[in-house]
Order: structure tokens, then C-alpha cells, then sequence
């Protein structure tokens, strides 16, 4: 008959489960990282930043986003780039560079990583009546005045503010073949960006497309568009009446009617060339269309027969005098 010493029985269990552990323990992942904390200096709007850091691999293979090679190196680069509907919310202070990221080991533990950065305010990104109100460049006022002004809301009575005469527009520009058709060049955006912050425009040299390209974004980037939220459903409903969209654009603060009447100013002086330059209405339409008027909801995609209304609207405006 055999009989169980339960004193050796239980001596060999913890033995077995003790050594079972060290074969897991040594089987853990490990890694080590060669930073852990990253600061961006002077972020700027749509500029893009690159900060890396390298994962060490220890004896165990690592499965990060790819198996990789015992005892080897990755370089992982962090990109911040500050898009049109981040920068609102940084102007305004409402949001900050700042977060932990936690890069997550499969089997293995947790590191986390610490991101932070300053960020200057830039026109991309500001409320149209916020530009208006500011009598210095952003880049000169103190960050409370720019997020204080970002933050008012928008003023819907006539404020009594008048545009000013347009400067003259370069023949050249006006003749310029495929004049918001042909991208501009990246690093020309960055420089007619900080011309526009600092307000030194003298010092502005960048080609014609650059110019027009950056037109858009600046457009594109507008929290509240030239044709206000409010006004959207309006137009489109009178999109066939030209009074009747003369007069819901009437409607619009005084900021935001001086925009839409010079930028249609502009673009029928484009269209008194369009033998030079190749453009009709129908394609400036469809280009300013989906800028200056926007859904409320812009999340959802608009039905292509909302999007014709929003073409016929502007296009009105381009075929008659303003």
C-alpha cells in the first residue's frame, strides 16, 4: 500500500510552482527606453514636429507592432501636427499639449510617456471677428489677450465697422494659369503663415499658388465660416433667387459680410481674365462653395443635392453684380 508523505508532497509543489514562476518571470518581455519625456518648443499651425526615442529590446522578442530580433533597437518617432480643428481650441486655451501616451508590451507591462509643448497662436484657426478686433499681430499680443478674444462670442448686431478699400491686385495674379487648381509649395505655406501672424507681409516671396493654396486653408481652417453656421439652411432654401441671397447674406455680422462681398469682389476680377486664366464660375463654385458655406453638421457628408445648392448660392453671386 502506498502511502503520500504530504510534508515531501507539499516541499515538491512549491518547488515545481516556484520554478514554473522563474520560467514565466524569464519569459516576460522587457524593453528599455531611451526617453521618456518630450517637450515641443514653439508648435506651430500645420507644422509639423518630429521628436523619437528608441525601444531597447531585452533577451525575450518583443511583439510591439512587429515580432522583433532579440537584444536590437527600435526608433519610434512621436508626430504633433496641429490641424485646422485643433487650433481653435489652442488660440483659445481651452486645450493644451499635453498628454501620456502608454506604449502597451503583449505579456509585458506599461510605459508611459509624457508629451507636452508650447504652442503660438496663429491666424489659422481664429474666429474672423476675433482677427478683426486684434490691433497688433498674434503673435505680439500676451496669450490671454488671444484667448480672450477667441473665445468672445461672435457679435450678431452691425458693429458699424466698414471694410476697407482692397489693395490692388497683381495683374499677374489675376491672368495666373490654374490659379487655385495647382497646389503651392509646403515650405512657402509655413513662410506666408508667419508673414500673416507677424503681419510683415512686405517681407512676403512665395509663387501665386502658394498664395491662393494658403487662401483655402485659411478658409477651411475658419471655426464659424464667412457664411455663418445660422445662415446655412437659409441659403440654401433661396438658392435660386438671387435678391432673396442677397438678402440672407445681408444678414451676416458686419465681419463676416465684408469677407463674402470682398472675396466675390476678388473673384469676379479673376473671372474678367479667365482667357489668361482658364477659370469659369462653375469651378470657382465649386472650389469657395464648400469653404464659405458650410453644414452646421459637418460631420455628416452632404447629399449631392445639397452640394449643388451650395455651388448654384455662390455662383449666383459671381454671375451679378455685388
Amino acid at each position: 500500500m502506498r502511502i503520500i508523505n504530504e510534508e515531501l508532497h507539499q516541499k515538491t509543489l512549491e518547488e515545481i510552482v516556484c520554478s514554473l514562476d522563474k520560467i514565466e518571470n524569464a519569459n516576460i518581455p522587457s524593453v528599455s527606453l531611451s526617453k521618456r519625456e518630450f517637450c515641443f518648443q514653439n508648435v506651430k499651425s500645420m507644422q509639423l514636429q518630429i521628436e523619437s526615442f528608441k525601444i531597447h529590446n531585452g533577451q525575450v522578442p518583443c511583439q510591439f507592432e512587429f515580432i522583433n530580433k532579440p537584444d536590437s533597437d527600435i526608433e519610434i518617432e512621436l508626430e504633433l501636427f496641429v490641424n485646422k480643428t485643433t487650433a481653435t481650441k489652442l488660440n483659445s486655451g481651452e486645450d493644451k499639449i499635453e498628454d501620456i501616451l502608454v506604449l502597451h508590451l503583449d505579456r509585458g507591462k506599461d510605459y508611459f510617456l509624457s508629451v507636452s509643448g508650447n504652442y503660438l497662436p496663429s491666424c489659422f484657426g481664429s474666429p474672423i471677428h476675433t482677427l478683426c478686433y486684434m490691433r497688433e499681430p498674434i503673435l505680439d499680443l500676451p496669450f490671454e489677450t488671444v484667448s480672450e478674444l477667441t473665445l468672445m462670442p461672435l457679435q450678431t448686431e452691425d458693429d458699424g465697422s466698414q471694410l476697407e478699400r482692397p489693395m490692388e491686385i497683381p495683374k499677374e495674379l489675376l491672368m495666373m494659369e490654374g490659379l487655385f487648381q495647382q497646389p503651392g509649395l509646403r515650405s512657402e505655406f509655413e513662410h506666408i503663415r508667419e508673414c500673416m501672424d507677424t503681419v510683415m507681409i512686405d517681407n512676403l516671396s512665395a509663387s501665386n499658388h502658394s498664395v491662393a493654396e494658403d487662401l483655402l486653408l485659411f478658409l477651411e481652417s475658419l471655426p464659424e465660416p464667412v457664411v455663418c453656421y445660422s445662415a446655412y439652411h437659409n441659403c440654401l432654401d433661396c438658392s435660386g433667387n438671387y435678391t432673396a441671397s442677397k438678402q440672407v447674406i445681408s444678414t451676416l455680422p458686419t465681419f463676416h459680410n465684408n469677407v463674402f462681398n470682398y472675396l466675390m469682389a476678388f473673384l469676379q476680377e479673376l473671372l474678367k481674365n479667365s482667357a489668361k486664366n482658364h477659370l469659369d464660375e462653375n469651378i470657382l463654385a465649386s472650389i469657395f462653395g464648400s469653404l464659405l458655406l458650410q453644414n452646421p453638421a459637418y460631420h455628416q457628408k452632404p447629399e449631392m443635392e445639397e452640394k449643388k445648392k451650395v455651388q448654384e448660392f455662390i455662383h449666383q453671386f459671381l454671375c451679378n453684380p455685388l
